[in-house]
């Protein structure tokens, strides 16, 4: 009896990511920054950090120590906090890293010499991640890094769960590091049996996977189903 394969279909997809926003008005001491992270997120156990670098670049000197640092401190997966550092009225980079590592910065907020009361001057980034192709065994999926980060070198990876969110637990079905130091890219993960009409979820992380399990920087949620089309084309060859 001939089969016609059903491929599957992205029937839906998510995605949510870490974000960071000034809130009031910078001082001498510092700013203050809320952060958005993972709902199952524990930023002061997982030891979560804001960086600052004084900077005339929207992009991260990523050779450079931080001129501040400040641990998050507080277990709530959204807060907001003061981070201080000596202010004058230069241009900083504010960073937020999933891990104690100014490597994990996966969210940051660029504030112009002399623009500390202009919001609207202040320039947003942050590393997304969405679901662009789905098949039997394999998915592959897009990512947005910051600009000059290296995902490679800082050994970042991907991981595959079955359910609607990545846990902070468990072992991937499948696991990937990022090939290459691409600031974005399309990599794919293969090897594994996906379901119809079954949810699964893609986390990427920011440290190397032995030791940065809890470095959760974005994920993609994604619902997969078969092609009506090719339903149709194999019950009708079913039917000879």
């Amino acid at each position: 009896m001939f089969k016609v394969e059903e491929p599957l279909l992205l029937t839906a997809s998510s995605g949510s990511n870490v974000s960071i926003q000034i809130q009031g008005v910078p001082t001498g001491q510092g700013v203050l920054i809320n952060y958005i992270t993972n709902p199952a997120n524990c930023p002061k156990s997982f030891g979560n950090h804001i960086y600052v670098w004084q900077t005339t670049s929207n992009i991260v000197p990523w050779d450079k120590v931080p001129d501040g640092d400040s641990p998050v401190n507080s277990d709530s997966s959204t807060s907001t906090q003061q981070v201080n550092f000596a202010f004058e009225n230069k241009g900083y980079i504010i960073g937020y890293a999933v891990a104690p590592s100014p490597m994990a910065v996966c969210a940051t907020i660029y504030m112009p010499a002399g623009q500390q009361t202009n919001p609207g001057a202040w320039e947003y980034a942050n590393l997304t991640l969405s679901t662009v192709y789905v098949g039997t065994n394999l998915v592959q999926v897009r990512y947005q890094g910051l600009n000059s980060y290296t995902p490679a070198t800082n050994k970042n990876w991907l991981g595959l769960w079955q359910g609607g969110n990545v846990p902070y637990a468990s072992d991937p079905k499948k696991a990937i590091v990022i090939p290459t130091n691409d600031q974005s890219g399309y990599p794919v993960i293969e090897g594994v049996t996906l379901l119809i009409n079954t949810t699964y979820s893609v986390g990427y992380f920011m440290v190397e996977r032995s030791t940065g399990r809890t470095s959760l920087s974005a994920s993609t949620t994604f619902t997969v189903g078969t092609s009506p089309e090719l339903i149709a084309a194999s019950a009708a060859h079913h039917k000879h």
